[in-house]
């Protein structure tokens, strides 16, 4: 068989066996076909995509090329970790925007060339993605979606997890009207996200209830246009110390928008020193540091911070020392205070005075702390009216919280 220059794909297949080789151009147009038999073509021959194109979920008992909007919106599970030949990455350069439509249920996409198509898909404004997953541990593998200069719409997205490079590619997408349950980032070097960091212009995530950003990536907070937004669940997580090198170094504080549960760990402890958070109402504020360095930023400092009102609050191992450089806002009632954490985890509040750190109002029963930290926290314990009552003890409050 000798193979054609160029071949029209259809619904009407040519009796004949055809042979399509890499040069051999395809092109794609007013026609739906099955995501498996896209990739095939992708990785065998040259592709040229038309008008009306798009791609649908794979199924062995139907048909793999239709009509377009023949197949309905069929949800797609759009799936591949390894890498593609240079034929592929050239069929997906050569393409425009938004010229695949689908409708996607699914995405992830590791370690492979193939995370460049996203741009090229046009997503259905009104699918709901279940889990949406990038990794790229080359930088080759987001190079196309980092140089586009118009951000792409991915839709409605349950949980987002970018990975390696693959976090920088939340700076391209459109996520404004978007409502996102859970946005994770991770970056182990700080290269697989130095773009991010070096722009100056926020970039908007949409409304996130819950998001975690770990190593490198709990930088990019400092990027993010948060000021209307309303986050349910804020983790950032940083166990090394260059992780938040550039964060501490800066002197103007960012703003994380309405947070109702904020948790730092180890050294992403010290970003709560350059948080807007003045006027804010927080519903639960937990720092834990497992190391003395972790909070060795924070101590050193000589001006205290302040983290507006907080409802609960729980300091764990040497970030129960931070309170000792915090401020809290005077009309604010805690319902809840716990330090939690062995002797020498707290020397640096046992070296204050008596009623020395002031801590304002504290429901009555919602004081935790060990009975040495006690004496050195001054306070005022009120009932649910808001009312001062005579400090009693309580079963909760025998114990001790030294480990």
């Amino acid at each position: 068989l000798q193979a054609p220059a160029s071949f029209l794909l259809t619904c009407d297949l040519p009796n004949e066996a055809v042979l399509l080789t890499e040069k051999t151009t395809v092109t794609l147009k007013n026609i739906e076909i099955s995501v498996e038999l896209f990739f095939v073509l992708l990785e065998k021959t040259r592709v040229t995509v038309g008008e009306n194109f798009s791609i649908t979920e794979h199924n062995d008992n139907e048909d793999c090329i239709r009509e377009h909007g023949m197949m309905g919106e069929t949800p797609l599970w759009l799936e591949r970790r390894w890498a593609v030949s240079s034929l592929t990455l050239e069929n997906i350069e050569r393409m425009a925007p938004n010229s695949i439509g689908c409708v996607l249920e699914r995405f992830d996409l590791s370690d492979t060339g193939l995370i460049n198509i996203l741009p090229k898909l046009r997503i259905h404004g009104d699918c709901e993605i279940e889990v949406f997953c990038l990794s790229a541990d080359e930088k080759e593998h987001v190079a196309e979606v980092l140089a586009q200069e118009t951000p792409f719409c991915v839709g409605r997205v349950k949980e987002m997890w970018l990975t390696d490079y693959a976090a920088s590619v939340i700076t391209k997408m459109s996520l404004k009207d978007c409502e996102i349950e859970l946005l994770c980032l991770y970056a182990p070097r700080k290269e697989h996200v130095s773009a991010v960091l070096a722009q100056e212009k926020p970039f908007c995530v949409g409304r996130v209830k819950k998001m975690w950003l770990r190593d490198y990536a709990a930088s990019v907070i400092t990027k993010m246009s948060l000021k209307d937004c309303e986050i349910e669940r804020l983790d950032l997580y940083a166990p090394r110390k260059e992780h938040v090198a550039e964060v501490l170094a800066q002197e103007k504080p960012f703003c994380v928008g309405r947070v109702k549960e904020m948790w730092l760990t180890d050294y992403a402890v010290g970003f709560i020193t350059k948080m807007s958070l003045k006027d804010c109402e927080i519903e639960h504020l937990s720092l834990d540091a497992t190391r003395r360095e972790h909070v060795a930023a924070v101590l050193k400092q000589k001006k205290n911070f302040c983290v507006g009102r907080v409802k609960k609050m729980k300091l764990t191992g040497y970030a129960a020392n931070v309170i000792t450089k915090m401020t809290i806002h005077e009309d604010n009632t805690m319902e809840n205070f716990v330090l939690a954490g062995n002797e020498d985890q707290f020397s640096r509040i046992l070296k204050k005075g008596d009623k020395s750190i002031d801590l304002g109002r504290i429901r009555t029963g919602g004081l935790h702390v060990p009975e040495r930290i006690k004496r050195k926290l001054r306070y005022t314990l009120v009932d649910g009216e808001g009312k001062e009552v005579l400090e009693e003890e309580e079963p909760s409050q025998r114990g001790n919280l030294l480990e």
